[in-house]
């Protein structure tokens, strides 16, 4: 007899299987199998951090969390992952979490404490490995009706990104860096995207893969003109492992930057109709303070020069452009900013819905969770930038929802 857990997840599999066909793209729109327009309207889900598991399973069951994601129209979840947990999927949930605590200067009692939690919300995931824990998370979210577009967040499990965590550029490369470089081991990184490839197989709830988040090189020292070699050798990893999802890529700069296809168009033939590329907006980002943080100036210079100009139809780089990763922080702000904190954060997002309402759009906001199983060494610690409030129950800044209403419309199509 298959114990229960497996039985539960065979079935959530076998639901999901019969809602899903591939997605693909055509000129710069992604389409289903009917060719009819599928709008990525996701949300950001970090599993990419030390415990190896999607965060929040403390707070509530997963099928609660799903629905809530589907109740609020968003489409899909983008679910991040490291490849220390891609290429160690068989690593019991149990044993992970019974080193978190070493492995994160977190206090051991805390760190058992909070496993109990989660099995107390999530029954299912006391016997089970890290990699049917994330396959758990991604049938419940299929089950609710939900595409999962995974993302390859780091290598090493960790929180990130800048310059100096050891996850922006392969190591590879030529200017190896290693600040910079250490934990991206170009070897691993392949192997890990073809293994989670051949996870989502058996997951049909998954539409594709996201290369590498926010690629980053140090300036001058590591040449741009590496993205090509290495952004190939990933998306066949994923491509030969599974021609039927999505491949999304980013540029460089912290995928804020992919000017450079504006004169070298990158060889996309032998992945078919499977490429998109995805770009991340923030108060910090460079091309926004290069705008001297003005509205006017980013939509018509700036955002066009760097990504947007991928949107333009007819041309050897047009694709689709999926913003996946914006965000702000949502600890509360006066009613007539809607609740947002600053009026930085404020302007900033208002523009950016501007801008992604003009195109109509594919987007993904930064971040559901609430709080962390362990960051910085504390446990449950809070995430002002949450959309949820850190027990995962509702949104944290309801007021949010009201700003990006017209973000869910779907306005152009093919």
């Amino acid at each position: 007899m298959l114990p229960n857990t497996l039985w539960s997840t065979l079935l959530l599999a076998a639901s999901t299987a019969a809602q899903f066909t591939p997605l693909h793209t055509s000129s710069r729109w992604i389409l289903d199998s009917n060719n009819k327009r599928f709008k990525l309207r996701c949300l950001n889900w970090a599993g990419h951090m030390e415990a190896h598991l999607p965060e929040g399973l403390q707070h509530q069951p997963v099928n609660t969390l799903a629905k809530w994601v589907a109740d609020q129209d968003f489409n899909c979840v983008r679910l991040t992952f490291s490849i220390d947990m891609a290429l160690d999927q068989g690593l019991k949930v149990s044993d992970s979490f019974s080193t978190l605590a070493e492995r994160t200067g977190a206090p051991a009692d805390a760190v058992a404490d909070l496993w109990s939690r989660i099995k107390t919300k999530n029954s299912w995931i006391e016997n089970i490995s890290v990699g049917e824990g994330f396959g758990h998370v991604v049938d419940a979210l299929g089950s609710a009706g939900l595409r999962v577009i995974l993302d390859n967040h780091v290598s090493k499990a960790s929180w990130c990104c800048n310059l100096d965590d050891g996850n922006g550029w392969w190591d590879e490369a030529p200017g190896y860096v290693d600040s910079n470089s250490r934990f991206f081991n170009t070897t691993n990184w392949v192997s890990g995207l073809r293994a989670m490839a051949q996870f989502s197989a058996t997951h049909p709830a998954v539409a594709g893969i996201g290369l590498r988040n926010e690629i980053r090189e140090v300036p001058v020292i590591q040449g741009r003109d590496a993205w090509y070699d290495y952004i190939l050798k990933g998306a066949h990893a994923v491509y030969d492992a599974n021609p039927d999802l999505l491949i999304a890529m980013g540029g460089t700069l912290s995928s804020t930057d992919i000017s450079f296809l504006r004169t070298k168009a990158l060889d996309r033939s032998p992945f078919g109709d499977k490429i998109i590329y995805e770009w991340h907006h923030y108060t910090f980002t460079p091309n926004w303070i290069a705008s001297f943080k003005s509205c006017g100036i980013w939509k018509s210079v700036t955002v066009g020069g760097t990504s947007g100009f991928l949107l333009q139809q007819g041309k050897d780089y047009t694709g689709p452009l999926w913003l996946s990763e914006f965000g702000f922080s949502q600890a509360g702000g006066p009613p007539e900013r809607h609740g947002i904190e600053t009026q930085e954060d404020y302007d900033y997002l208002t523009c950016l819905v501007e801008y992604v309402k003009g195109n109509d759009g594919d987007w993904a906001l930064w971040a559901i969770q609430g709080s962390y199983y362990v960051r910085d060494g504390t446990v449950d610690k809070d995430e002002s930038w949450g959309v949820l409030k850190s027990d995962f129950s509702d949104w944290r800044n309801p007021g949010v929802k009201d700003v990006i209403v017209d973000l869910f419309k779907v306005t152009q199509g093919p």
